[in-house]
């Protein structure tokens, strides 16, 4: 099945006002900027069985913390051209200065879909499950939360159509990504993407990517802007073209 390009940069927007956060108002806090950086390198592991991880730091210093992230082991299937499985472990250590530290492994598990498109376009949908454990290192109080996150993404190649996804060409990308809580039943928080990214040859590509986050206060409260996050992000393949197969539908976190 084909898709019409134009209809598919529209899918994003059009996820992103089916929630409707509540606009930043005078006397608001301003929102807070974080800097993230990952470096994600790919191995195959068996036929359609390829590895992954993600090596991260964050940085936000309106709201005082350094985050470290470790994304491993990781795994992603390629079941059919358009059908993946993903699995695996987000461990993340926070260096909190007005508060207690905390530790976090988070198992997920994850089903990718994607439909082509005229034009080398890809339109995309990512949906996962993660159990998060927040372990606060002052008090040693662990919380618990149960939550599903799907994203609804287009990744466009900027090149002519005969040099789509080749080397030394760029890509954007769109996305709107919603995560429902179980433990509050809403959702919490709600990213809106955009960014480029630029393939530099068969085992490397780049992006830098920017998103514009909406939170909760508490349950009972409407969604508001409160956070950018710029992120660039580097990832390698161990063997030539396998960045190719498992990310035909654009960067992922």
């Amino acid at each position: 099945m084909k898709v019409d390009p134009v209809r598919c940069g529209l899918i994003p927007l059009l996820m992103a006002m089916v929630i409707v956060p509540r606009p930043l108002q005078a006397g608001d806090e301003k929102p807070a900027n974080e800097l993230r950086f990952t470096l994600s390198p790919h191995h195959p592991v068996k036929g359609n069985l390829t590895g992954f991880a993600c090596l991260g730091y964050y940085y936000n210093p309106e709201k005082d913390y350094s985050e470290y992230y470790l994304g491993w082991p990781g795994l992603i299937y390629k079941v059919e051209p358009w059908l993946q499985l993903w699995a695996g472990m987000h461990n993340t250590y926070k260096d909190n200065q007005d508060e207690g530290d905390t530790l976090e492994p988070r198992p997920f598990a994850g089903v990718k879909l994607f439909v082509p498109s005229k034009g080398g376009v890809n339109l995309y949908n990512f949906t996962r499950y993660e159990y998060r454990m927040i372990a606060n290192l002052d008090s040693d109080d662990w919380t618990y939360v149960h939550r599903i996150r799907s994203r609804f993404g287009v990744v466009v190649p900027f090149a002519r159509r005969e040099r789509a996804w080749e080397h030394r060409t760029f890509f954007g990308i769109a996305d709107v990504e919603p995560f429902y809580r179980f433990d509050e039943d809403a959702v919490d928080p709600l990213r809106l993407r955009g960014g480029v990214g630029y393939i530099l040859n068969d085992r490397v590509r780049l992006g830098f990517m920017y998103y514009a986050q909406f939170v909760r206060d508490n349950e009972d409260a409407s969604l508001e802007y409160s956070e950018n996050i710029f992120r660039l992000d580097m990832k390698i393949g161990a063997s030539s073209g396998i960045l190719r197969r498992v990310l035909e539908t654009g960067p992922d976190d």
